[in-house]
């Protein structure tokens, strides 16, 4: 099966944001990168910017092509995935254009809500690991689940990945209800405990840290810092089409301030991972 990886891009964007992650992420001899470049008025050009990651992934062996359209960039973005179709988008956000904006209603958000396929949000402003390396890039991937189905659906994509690069998953889970709630509970630990054992069986590293602080968005954040994490992986909201605001979501506002890559979807993901 390809894997076809679809980067949008605006312009605004440099080679090393992207290079690094797309040529990590999945394996070349089974991926094909479509740089797709919106325009939002005739005239426009943003080749300037994707030549140099063009020519670069090619240099590189990669197979690569080169797509404009013009019109409203999230209708593009989501018509391309769909047409294609795309295993996974790769984004790169752009501070108070991108991603600080989510509450506005940023191209970054529209995508992920009506993504068909999971999507890899890049801060430009932080695009590098701090040591700057780009080799074993997900070392360590932060799954936070809330004991829902529909939490857990990016499992499938984690352990693929998790698979790929060899990487430890962290299962977090931050107890949101109350104490009349004994037995979800007790439910929510019987899964995500069960979870655990079937991802170690498999051969994977996992650690489960469930807390109970009731405050999850501060406390994913917190272990992104203390835990060295090079991706979270998420969720944000349920099978069937009942899709909630993101604004309203943990997810946005760990979207907006963490300080790694994100990977984020809905539903069964067709990862691009053997």
């Amino acid at each position: 099966m390809e894997n076809r990886i679809l980067i949008p891009l605006d312009g605004t964007e440099s080679a090393e944001e992207i290079l690094c992650y797309v040529t990590s992420i999945t394996p070349k001899p089974d991926t094909s990168i479509t740089l797709l470049c919106i325009l939002a008025a005739p005239g426009g050009d943003c080749s300037p910017h994707a030549q140099p990651i063009h020519d670069d992934l090619v240099a590189g062996g990669w197979s690569v092509s080169h797509e404009t359209r013009m019109g409203d960039p999230v209708e593009e973005i989501i018509k391309f995935a769909m047409l294609q179709p795309a295993s996974m988008i790769m984004m790169s956000t752009h501070g108070r254009t991108g991603i600080e904006r989510i509450r506005e209603g940023s191209v970054t958000e529209q995508v992920i809500r009506q993504s068909p396929c999971p999507v890899f949000v890049l801060h430009s402003t932080r695009a590098e690991p701090a040591d700057r390396r780009c080799e074993n890039l997900f070392r360590r991937i932060l799954v936070p689940l809330d004991g829902t189905e529909a939490s857990a659906a990016i499992m499938g994509c984690v352990e693929r990945l998790a698979k790929s690069h060899d990487s430890e998953v962290i299962i977090f889970h931050d107890e949101m209800v109350g104490p009349e709630d004994n037995d979800r509970r007790t439910a929510i630990k019987t899964s995500l405990q069960d979870l655990s054992v079937e991802l170690a069986n498999s051969g994977l590293k996992v650690t489960l840290d469930m807390s109970t602080y009731k405050r999850p968005i501060r406390e994913i954040l917190n272990k992104i810092d203390e835990m060295d994490i090079d991706l979270v992986s998420m969720a944000t909201h349920s099978r069937g089409g009942d899709r909630r605001a993101m604004e309203e979501s943990v997810t946005a506002e760990v979207i907006r301030h963490a300080n790694c890559p994100l990977l984020v979807w809905s539903d069964d993901p067709q990862c691009p991972i053997p």
